[in-house]
Order: structure tokens, then sequence, then C-alpha cells
């Protein structure tokens, strides 16, 4: 493991806690994104490495050390993800008159197979948004697009989410459909 390369015996007690402590959210953060567990275990790997490298960048007035950590681990889920290439089978256009609800009869297998379908970018959305229940504020520091304004980037985010949901509709119907 990477810690036993580190020479300074207090960081790496400071690393190892940090690893202890939020190592296991991390992982399943990660872990429903990239979905081989060797690589997720990679992924996180290599969020504490750029966290050990950048720890004099993070400043605890802009966001919790648990932020921070998930910002690292976003972006380097979306960077092992874009290495391998991964695409969106299908091209989905959304526009206004398709309504960003969900149907009724959806199970969750069923939006297990549609979220996969997405770009990695809007299941990280929907992983910080819906499931880890991350206030869009929160959402617009970790994924890095906190340049603009934090309301234009929070009405952004809100604009962005109902595209998602409009694109895991269409996804739907044709799952539906092929049944």
């Amino acid at each position: 493991m990477f810690i036993r390369h580190i020479h300074d015996s207090k960081r790496v007690e400071d690393l190892a806690a940090l690893v202890n402590q939020y190592g296991p959210a991390l992982m399943t953060f990660v872990g429903r994104i990239v979905t081989c567990q060797e690589d997720a275990e990679d992924v996180v790997q290599e969020t504490f490495v750029a966290a050990y490298e950048h720890l004099n960048e993070y400043n605890p007035a802009r966001a919790s050390l648990k932020t921070w950590l998930h910002r690292l681990a976003y972006h380097e889920a979306l960077h092992h993800l874009r290495r391998r290439k991964r695409l969106v089978e299908i091209p989905l256009v959304v526009n206004e008159e398709i309504p960003d609800e969900l149907p009724d009869t959806t199970t969750v297998e069923q939006l297990d197979e549609a979220i996969l379908k997405l770009t990695p970018e809007d299941q990280m959305l929907l992983q910080l948004y819906y499931f880890d229940q991350r206030p869009l504020k929160e959402i617009a520091y970790i994924t890095g697009n906190a340049d603009n304004s934090l309301d234009r980037e929070v009405s952004r985010l809100s604009s962005q989410l109902h595209r998602i949901r409009q694109r895991l509709r269409i996804i739907l119907t044709r799952i539906n459909d092929e049944k």
C-alpha cells in the first residue's frame, strides 16, 4: 500500500487515521459509479494519495474535510472512467415537453439499469444529490463548479438534475418498451 512509501511517521499516522475514518464512506461513494471492486479500491487509494499530496491546499473555511475528500474522490472517479473511455450507449436529447417524473411502475432494477446508461458525470451527480443527500451548495464545491456565483451554480445544478431525470424517463420508457 502507498502508506509504506511515506517517511514522516506522524503524517503516516494522520493519513492512516483519515483512511480509517473516511475510507468506507468514500468506498461506498465511488463503488456506486466505479462498479468493479478492484477499480473502486484503486480510485479510493488515489484519492488518499491526492489528499496527502494536496493537504496544504485544504481550506476548512470552504468545506469540511469529508466534503473535500469527496471532491477529490469525485474527480479521481471521473478521471478513471474517462481513462476507461466509458461511453453513453444512446444519445438522449431532452426538451421541456418531457416530464421529469419517473414512471410509477419503475422498479429498483430498472432504475439501476437506466442509471448505468447515463454519463459518469450524471451518475455522480445523482449519487451526490439523491443517494448521499448532499445540498446543492456542497455539490457545487465537490464537482468543482463553484467558480460562478453560488446562486448561479445552484441554479445550474438544479437544471442539470431536471435534465437527468428527463433522460432517465426516456431510458426507462425504452427499457419498458423492450420487455
